[in-house]
């Protein structure tokens, strides 16, 4: 885990040190909203670093971080799409790009590694050389509006891997974190305020609902609580859709058995549901359900103050005519002693799915009891 505490006590001082020369802007100007907009899409990412190092375990072991295949898709696709930079070929262009990272050592007499190195004055050199616990600074803003620049950093090559090693979860996190941010932004700048109100008069429960969404089906009965949203588009579908029993009037025991076994098994429960709720309007023998092509991972998590299982996974149509991914969450309420199962599937054939079910997932996290 990164030492925050250590490293946030240097941020406002060492935040003066480093661009006082080069990187200050030419006009003068402080204010981000007079610079131009960031570029390029949200899942992009550019690496500044010396190209040497690159190609050695620095480079690789940052590749292997932010390329690593998302789960629960059904064709690999990696969580960032990478493009490595010389520090030479950064210009005014690239420099717009959303997600910037910048690796470096005080080791090295490369061209590379001195221009990198031009970006931070003696004293904050000083410093780094001298405090080993400082290890990343975050930039926004930098070059464009709406950036994210990060920069790691080590007195030699072999503690800046180490450091990048040990706290790989952390430096992932912290992009990831932003590109929700960035999602939400985009996808609940307009919501549907009159399904929103109808979901909360009819469940008690509250969602966001981005614009574009209709009520497919809603059922509000003493043994059979549900609704279901989509998204038609002429690619694709987006479908979100709950469950939930109480205790006593359970129909489904494995819903709450799901979080008493050590090997989590959510297929019966989802299989339940499909059957029963998402049918073919017109062929009513055609159900979702399940592939058995991948696993379905499963962890349990806190959502919100309340245990919860999430999941990943592939679904398909009876007839095999349809599938793609989903991601569920089977949320306890000890409170109401009532379980919700809480889901996003997508159709898009032949699209990639990774911006899809990022959109799904923003969605998800807006359900609150």
């Amino acid at each position: 885990m990164l030492n925050r505490i250590k490293i946030i006590s240097y941020l406002i001082s060492f935040s003066f040190l480093l661009f006082s020369c080069d990187e200050k802007p030419k006009s003068g100007i402080t204010n981000p909203s007079f610079l131009p907009n960031a570029s390029g899409e949200n899942n992009e990412m550019l690496i500044i670093m010396d190209s040497t190092k690159f190609k050695g375990k620095i480079g690789r072991e940052l590749v292997d971080i932010y390329s690593s295949y998302i789960s629960g898709l059904p064709q690999p696709e990696p969580r960032y799409d990478l493009r490595y930079i010389k520090p030479r070929k950064f210009n005014s262009i690239l420099k717009h790009a959303k997600n910037i990272v910048v690796a470096f050592s005080l080791e090295g007499n490369s061209l590379d590694s001195e221009i990198l190195r031009r970006n931070f004055n003696s004293e904050s050199l000083d410093k780094i050389q001298s405090d080993s616990s400082l290890f990343y600074f975050v930039r926004r803003n930098q070059y464009a509006r709406g950036q994210v620049v990060l920069y790691l950093f080590s007195e030699n090559d072999d503690d800046l891997y180490s450091k990048i090693k040990r706290n790989r979860n952390s430096i992932l996190k912290f992009f990831d974190d932003e590109l929700k941010k960035r999602v939400d932004t985009e996808i609940f700048r307009k919501v549907e305020n009159n399904l929103m109100d109808k979901i909360f008069t009819d469940h008690n429960i509250k969602i966001k609902i981005p614009y574009g969404y209709d009520l497919a089906k809603s059922i509000n009965e003493e043994n059979s609580n549900f609704f279901w949203l989509r998204q038609l588009d002429l690619e694709y579908d987006k479908n979100i859709f709950l469950y939930y029993e109480d205790y006593s009037n359970s129909e489904l025991k494995n819903f709450y058995d799901v979080f008493n076994s050590s090997d989590i098994n959510i297929k019966p429960v989802r299989s339940y549901i499909s059957k029963k709720y998402l049918r073919d309007s017109e062929k009513s023998k055609i159900f979702m359900d399940i592939q058995d092509v991948f696993p379905i991972q499963s962890n349990k998590i806190n959502f919100k103050g309340n245990l919860a299982i999430e999941s990943r996974g592939l679904w398909k149509l009876s007839d095999i005519s349809a599938g793609g991914p989903f991601l569920s969450k089977i949320i306890y309420d000890s409170k109401l002693k009532r379980v919700y199962y809480l889901e996003g599937y997508v159709y898009a054939p032949g699209l990639k799915k990774r911006g899809l079910m990022q959109e799904i997932s923003s969605i998800l996290m807006t359900f609150e009891l």
